[in-house]
């Protein structure tokens, strides 16, 4: 069987995916309906004449096949070497004669009666759609990232409003309809009846959320800070999270009720004198209060829980005392996924988030707690863990639920982030907290073995870190916490201590200026804004003026200047004034498009 053997190449991939379909026992058609992808799209995965762009929809296809986890790992890995070895152009969606003639980007059908966007019958005859020759992609040298990423059921009801939403049309600019996946998300189910006899999925033209402009709050772009000096970014950020920094548990209170805040009040000190808002996490039993212990991942901290729970307790009063007012938010332990970091059991990791909730909240009402970082959550077991916590009920004793929602791979495109928020938003959904507010602090622990990314990656990769989180607005994401400042032993070095900001920083910090003061409206990708697949546009206004964000996971994709369309913002600081009839050109680096108002 293919899966024995991981075959590289299309040729395997496409064997890998065959073989999944006939074990199924599954049509295309039926296939299509459950996956949200054209007929003739997974003909051509499963022939191997097309690579998917996106490991999302090889999973897709995988799950509803029945696919083990050791397959879905298996698949992954033949994916991701198949792309790496075509170089990033491959799988990103090529607008030719039959995308580029008088239909804009839905052009003529192929020989299924399908439109190569994937959409299974000509677009509304209503719809807006790009100027003609919409979008023209160029291959570039690169980085192995990633494409399409198929547009997802509505998770929720984001205030509709008709007026808003004729807005976003027109400046987010819509064309051809996109497939949706068949109801695999909350209030959704897969059709019944013949296969000869499935319905046409649903498809629809515009962005894949719309609000009422919402806040981007500086808190949103945060960081972990990696040092004990009390050094602080020298970009713009918006908060802080302090957990590599010397401050665990184990460190402050290395012998029972002998306290050294050294180093925790250099870096709050600092912290508040730049406006940072500051997450605390608390974690990292001390040798003392667990003695018959779990080794942990730190020297002088220990991964089982106190043997005695009221040493917690004292613990965080004395913190919570002590920082009332001037430590915005505590995280109630980190990575309780992994053995090293915690080596309890769920019920007892609950028992302590209310116990410390509860003293937090009496002593400094004012405080935010997040429910501990969850991590391994692109894997099954890591999903069943946060499962098991979620239905303890320890949820009612934060304000947010600290995740790890980092790429598949610390170096995979970092839009893969939107996939995983969306599956952990399923599970919250399922488990009856779906409306909590999600924080996202990180990397799994793989990221300490990830090479570095080359220059060119890491310039433009932080910056969509961030984009990513706010395209997952849409499924609870609130904050973003890069990992990390200081370090210089990460895939992704922003500045090092006692150094200058590199360009990764520095960019970090022009994408947080672009968004000062700003509220997010919409986002969108791909087929549904008239967009070659892998790319994403995020809209936003600010005192009433509207701009967008436009960037690609890979590749180039070339506009032209639409109508209201007059300045255009590069990430490297130059600002080009547009004229009729110029084009604007995008990819893996973000660009900023303004509008005139009115």
């Amino acid at each position: 069987m293919t899966f024995d053997r991981e075959v590289p190449g299309p040729a395997g991939l496409a064997e890998s995916l065959e073989e999944l379909k006939r074990r199924s026992g599954r049509s295309y058609t039926a296939l299509a309906h459950r996956t949200g992808l054209s007929r003739s799209t997974l003909h051509r995965y499963c022939r191997g004449t097309t690579v998917p762009g996106s490991f999302g929809a090889v999973e897709r296809v995988a799950r509803v096949c029945g696919a083990s986890p050791a397959e879905l790992d298996r698949l992954y890995r033949v994916w991701s070497r198949t792309i790496a070895a075509q170089g990033p152009a491959d799988g990103m969606t090529v607008p030719g004669d039959d995308a580029a003639g008088p239909g804009g980007a839905g052009g003529r059908p192929d020989e299924h009666g399908e439109h190569p966007d994937g959409t299974g019958g000509p677009p509304d005859a209503g719809a807006v759609r790009e100027p003609a020759a919409a979008a023209a992609v160029a291959e570039r040298g690169g980085d192995g990232g990633e494409g399409p990423r198929e547009a997802r059921p509505l998770r929720r009801v984001l205030l509709p409003l008709r007026m808003m939403a004729l807005v976003l049309v027109l400046l987010l600019a819509p064309a051809a309809g996109t497939r949706l996946p068949g109801g695999d998300g909350p209030g959704g189910g897969p059709g019944t009846g013949r296969e000869g006899a499935t319905p046409a999925a649903q498809r629809f033209d515009g962005p894949l959320w719309s609000v009422a402009p919402l806040r981007v709050p500086p808190e949103f772009f945060g960081l972990t800070m990696n040092t004990n000096t009390g050094e602080m970014p020298g970009f713009r950020t918006g908060a802080v999270r302090l957990w590599e920094s010397e401050t665990r548990w184990g460190t402050i209170e290395s012998r029972r009720g002998r306290y050294d805040w050294s180093v925790l009040e250099r870096s709050v000190d600092a912290a508040e004198r730049r406006g940072l808002p500051v997450l605390l996490t608390l974690s990292g039993t001390p040798l003392w209060a667990a003695p018959d212990g779990r080794k942990g991942a730190y020297a002088d901290s220990r991964a089982s829980p106190p043997a005695d729970l009221a040493d917690w307790d004292r613990f965080v009063e004395k913190v919570a005392t002590r920082y009332r007012g001037r430590v915005e938010a505590y995280e109630l332990w980190d990575y309780p996924s992994h053995p090293l970091h915690y080596a309890g059991s769920v019920a007892v990791l609950a028992e302590m988030v209310e116990r410390a909730s509860r003293i937090i909240r009496r002593v400094d009402s004012g405080a935010l707690v997040a429910c501990p970082s969850f991590g391994e959550l692109w894997e099954e077991r890591g999903r069943e863990l946060l499962r098991r916590f979620a239905r303890t009920g320890a949820y009612e004793n934060c304000h947010a639920a600290a995740l790890k929602l980092p790429p598949r791979r610390a170096d995979s495109p970092p839009e893969e982030i939107i996939d995983l928020a969306r599956n952990v938003h399923d599970v919250l959904y399922e488990e009856g907290v779906g409306q909590i507010p999600v924080w996202n602090t990180g990397p799994d622990r793989n990221v300490a073995v990830t090479p570095p990314l080359d220059a060119r990656r890491a310039r433009d990769y932080a910056v969509r870190f961030y984009l990513a989180g706010l395209y997952s607005r849409y499924y609870g994401v609130e904050r973003m916490y890069f990992y990390s400042w200081g370090s210089t032993g990460v895939p992704l070095v922003v500045q090092p201590v006692g150094g200058r900001p590199t360009q990764a920083g520095l960019r970090m910090g022009r994408l947080r200026q672009w968004l000062d003061g700003a509220r997010i409206a919409a986002c969108g990708q791909g087929g549904q804004l008239g967009l070659p697949e892998g790319a994403y546009t995020c809209r936003f206004e600010r005192d009433g003026r509207p701009f967008v964000i436009r960037w690609t996971t890979k590749g180039r994709v070339d506009l032209p200047v639409a109508e209201g369309e007059h300045l255009l913002r590069r990430m490297d600081g130059r600002t080009v004034r547009l004229r009729a009839g110029d084009r604007i050109g995008f990819g893996e680096e973000p660009v900023l498009v303004e509008y005139r108002e009115g």
